[in-house]
């Protein structure tokens, strides 16, 4: 499912249905499939969409929030400006901001979350983990399965290892502290660099 808007908060929520749902009913829809891949477009007002659990989601926005709630597929989000908060996904993410903050509590995929100026912060992650930000901080939280790179300019990062895994560390900071109270070992890589900001991994 694809979405497009202007303006506007975009939530979309992965239910236990078949069909589709969307609010207000008078925004622009094109359905093909049978109902599986739509495409909604809003100049702006807020706009909810109820698709099934598992659903594949992409959305696109200039200005406003994206919420993503329940458990979905494969998720896509870009926006210019607004805060993005997935609760949880089964694949991959692809998170792009220019101006926002970025949270994910769980992916069950690859994780890759940009923004320029914005915190972001991914509660736990399944697969990869490429992470970058100018202005604010990074936190990770890994299962360690592949490698996690992470980089900021001005700030703080902090990445969190699941129990029995030994990453191999990278860590840089020009002007902050780096630790790693974790085992070390071979099992994936943590690469991480900030110019101002302390940086440290510790087991969850």
């Amino acid at each position: 499912m694809r979405v497009l808007t202007v303006s506007g908060k975009v939530t979309v929520i992965g239910e236990d249905r078949s069909d589709l749902d969307i609010e207000p009913d008078d925004r622009y829809v094109d359905t093909v499939d049978d109902g599986r891949v739509v495409e909604a477009r809003a100049r702006s007002k807020n706009l909810t969409i109820r698709v099934p659990a598992g659903m594949n989601v992409s959305v696109g926005t200039i200005s406003g929030d994206v919420h993503i709630e329940g458990t979905l597929g494969s998720i896509k989000i870009s926006n210019v400006s607004g805060k993005i908060e997935i609760d949880r996904t089964t694949s991959d993410a692809d998170i792009r901001s220019i101006s926002g903050s970025i949270a994910v509590s769980q992916c069950g995929g690859r994780c890759y979350a940009n923004t320029k100026s914005g915190r972001i912060e991914l509660g736990h992650v399944a697969g990869a983990v490429n992470a970058h930000t100018m202005s604010g901080g990074i936190e990770v939280g890994t299962a360690g399965a592949d490698d996690v790179n992470v980089k900021t300019i001005s700030g703080r990062v902090s990445v969190y290892v699941d129990p029995g895994r030994a990453p191999r560390i990278r860590l840089r900071s020009i002007s902050g502290k780096t630790r790693c109270e974790c085992m070390q070992g071979t099992d994936f890589e943590i690469k991480a660099s900030s110019i101002s900001g302390s940086i440290e991994v510790q087991e969850r």
